[in-house]
């Protein structure tokens, strides 16, 4: 953690004084009087509110209950509370305070057993042996003195005495392994043999499960967790009315804990804790029970549980700092940042050599955060970068302080920090995320996409599902604006790269961007893929102009002609307004003109043209409705229409070349219908006049030949087809040719 052993007592004292305080002599280590110097700085820096102490004593509530005395008895399986629903790992600076529930206990019977190994005791003091021997024995067990019961036993053995023989071999083992320390591996195994050779000596002695049980622990000291299980739950299997029973479950939920099956040790612990009969292990199995609620977030209930252990053993506080830890952590988690931040302190004022003492005043500092008073928050965080640089408080203190800054610029510099010169650290993974949020929100959404990317090719599972999820908005906002500023090829290219990522992560606003993108491009077929499947995501009444009209033309162009009409009709209907309306009521019609429903067809022209409000737009519509009455045969009608259409397109911004040559083109093959020649080729002449294509110039060219002609006009078809031949190398070059060579034998035939 980088914390400095030699210093580790720098922790300040917070707590205010009051008249009655926990006296904390005892658990403070010599080294506090030498660091006073420290303790007055963070003193300084840190000053609780008077009306608000940081710790007081813990308030010792003691329930009394009918008590009947239990001999033996099978721990009852109790249901386990519902699983509330897990509280995000991410603190919330502003997180509403949640007020936990009491823990109400079981009406618990008193009993003459503890519910562990010393039962052995009881069991043979009620039983029929009466040796003075063995009584002795036993009473020096009850006064702890396991190494003179020892020696007393192993004599009465010695002496070949066959009065409670059986007895004796039990309380041998027991007496041996009692007095073994435990990291003393070989006095261990030779307390197991004393065990076995009992269990082996008496195979049918109603003593067998204390000969198990104490072989599972000693194979459980031992670091054997499989043998431990194995013996643990032979006893558990093979005597339910074993009344040590509390002892050997506790040790399988500790053995599955360690493990990693949470829910068997949650099951285990909850079991002795909720035991109806008295025993040894309610208390720690109550610490492991809320322990493991906290593992599965069950922040409260976990709370709860904890909150009544030391209410009710008020000295497993001095035990070890795992309890007021995890209630301080608890507390924090559910938004009770005063009752949070006075168990942490404690922790760190009861056991100064805790091991993280960093983390911890972090997390003090967070305590501030969650109730907006930055300014301690920021001191604290910045007392833990200056004590204890490089570790993992001072990472965690650094995002702390960047959360406080007001500049992206000093943001970005501690990120960058934390990302370079702790890469494994799991704060990194953090800064990297906060780097993309920065990004995120300044639109830098390359660079935002860039650290996702970093983040998760280096920390794949952390964050994994928000950083997704940032990345797809960061798409999704960049492909809009690039959209906006008709860069649609750029759209097209980053989604060719990273579609498989993009695929991935099926966002309806980048198939939609996709989708108009590939429209832009004139690529029908993928623009209609794209914009289905993001029509299919929106609901009905979220689905935006944009989407339906897109999709529309994609099908129109795509040839789903039925499915494009329907649309159309549907857009119109629902966007009156919309300035894409006369271009989808034009559609429309043009589809009708196909079907031959040509009263239909002129409708949607007609109102397509009144709502219309660009001359160019008019210009196209009048045309296209002039189709309507060519198809009908009305030629003059047409004709009229498609020179209107032609003044509405010269009015128009812009050089509309190609537009107006299609224009005259078709004014042109009207004229000729109603055999107007002189007319027609007028027309034609204005395309060829437009036209810049040399393929179109060849067609206009021997139309207009064709016009002269029909016209009787000879000479100037002659000449038009003449040039049309010598000029251009096309279809229409060689029709030309022939043109002028029927010309000629028909003069020739003439003359002769």
């Amino acid at each position: 953690s980088g914390f400095n052993k030699s210093d580790s007592s720098f922790i300040l004292n917070l707590e205010k004084k009051y008249k009655k305080q926990e006296p904390l002599k005892a658990a403070f280590s010599p080294q506090v009087e030498k660091k006073e110097k420290v303790l007055k700085v963070i003193k300084k820096s840190i000053k609780e509110p008077k009306k608000e102490p940081v710790a007081e004593s813990v308030n010792i509530v003691e329930k009394t209950f009918p008590q009947k005395e239990k001999k033996k008895g099978k721990i009852k399986n109790l249901p386990l509370p519902e699983q509330s629903k897990p509280t995000s790992k991410r603190v919330s600076l502003r997180r509403n305070k949640i007020v936990e529930p009491v823990y109400v206990p079981p009406i618990r019977e008193k009993s003459k057993y503890k519910g562990d190994l010393s039962d052995l005791t009881r069991e043979i003091d009620g039983t029929e042996c009466d040796s003075k021997q063995i009584k002795n024995s036993i009473l020096l067990l009850k006064k702890k003195l396991y190494k003179e019961a020892f020696k007393a036993l192993d004599q009465y053995i010695f002496q070949e005495n066959f009065t409670c023989l059986e007895q004796a071999y039990f309380l041998k083992a027991y007496a041996f392994y009692k007095n073994v320390k435990k990291d003393d591996f070989a006095r261990l195994i030779k307390a197991e043999r004393l065990f076995q050779d009992a269990l082996v000596a008496y195979p049918k002695s109603s003593l067998l499960p204390y000969g198990y049980s104490a072989i599972g622990m000693i194979q459980k000291k031992l670091n054997n967790m499989a043998a431990a299980q194995g013996y643990f739950n032979i006893v558990k299997q093979g005597y339910p009315e074993y009344s040590g029973l509390p002892e050997v479950i506790y040790h399988l939920a500790d053995i599955y804990d360690q493990k990693g099956y949470p829910d068997k040790a949650l099951r285990y612990y909850k079991q002795v804790f909720e035991d109806t009969v008295e025993n040894n292990y309610i208390a720690d199995a109550g610490i492991g029970y809320g322990k493991a609620l906290f593992k599965k977030r069950q922040y409260l209930d976990s709370l709860s549980v904890l909150d009544y252990v030391v209410k009710a053993n008020p000295k497993k506080v001095y035990a070890s700092p795992e309890l007021l830890l995890h209630i301080g952590n608890a507390a924090f988690e559910v938004g009770q940042s005063k009752a949070a931040r006075k168990t942490l302190i404690r922790v760190l004022n009861l056991f100064p050599e805790i091991e993280g003492p960093d983390v911890i005043l972090s997390k003090i500092g967070d305590t501030y955060g969650m109730e907006n008073n930055n300014e301690k928050a920021v001191k604290i965080y910045k007392l833990v970068r200056k004590k204890f640089p490089d570790s993992e408080g001072y990472i965690a203190s650094s995002i702390g302080i960047a959360r406080y800054l007001k500049k992206d610029k000093e943001k970005i510099e501690i990120y960058e920090m934390i990302k370079k010169k702790f890469p494994e650290n799991k704060f990194a993974r953090i800064a990297m995320m906060r780097l993309a949020e920065i990004y995120q929100a300044n639109k830098e959404y390359d660079k935002c996409i860039k650290e996702i990317e970093d983040l998760l090719s280096t920390h794949p599972r952390g964050l994994r599902y928000e950083a997704v999820k940032l990345m797809q908005r960061a798409y999704e906002a960049l492909f809009k604006n690039q959209l906006k500023s008709d860069e649609y090829t750029k759209v097209l290219n980053r989604y060719e790269l990273e579609h498989e990522r993009i695929d991935r992560m099926g966002s309806r606003k980048i198939a939609l961007s996709v989708g108009l993108a590939y429209l832009k491009a004139k690529l029908y077929e993928e623009s209609f893929n794209h914009l289905i499947s993001a029509y299919k995501q929106y609901k009905r009444s979220s689905r935006s102009q944009e989407l339906l009209f897109g999709l529309g033309v994609a099908m129109n162009e795509s040839g789903r002609n039925d499915d494009a009409l329907k649309l159309f009709n549907a857009f119109s209907k629902r966007f009156p307004k919309s300035k894409l309306r006369a271009e989808a009521l034009s559609r429309a019609g043009d589809i009708y003109l196909k079907k031959k429903k040509y009263k239909l067809s002129s409708a949607n022209f007609n109102e397509a043209y009144k709502i219309s409000r660009h001359h160019l737009d008019k210009g196209k519509i009048l045309i296209l409705q002039s189709n309507v009455y060519e198809k009908k045969g009305d030629m003059q009608t047409a004709s009229n229409l498609r020179e209107k259409a032609i003044k509405e397109i010269a009015l128009a911004s812009g050089e509309n070349y190609e537009i107006l040559t299609d224009a005259y083109k078709a004014l042109g093959r009207t004229y000729i219908s109603l055999k107007k020649y002189i007319k027609s080729a007028d027309a034609y002449l204005k395309a060829l006049s437009f036209s810049k294509n040399d393929k179109e110039k060849a067609n206009l060219g021997f139309l207009l030949g064709d016009a002269y002609q029909k016209g009787n006009i000879i000479t100037k078809a002659k000449q038009v087809f003449k040039q049309v031949a010598t000029t251009y190398d096309s279809v229409w070059a060689r029709l030309a040719q022939q043109r002028l060579d029927t010309l000629e034998l028909a003069k020739t035939v003439q003359n002769s």
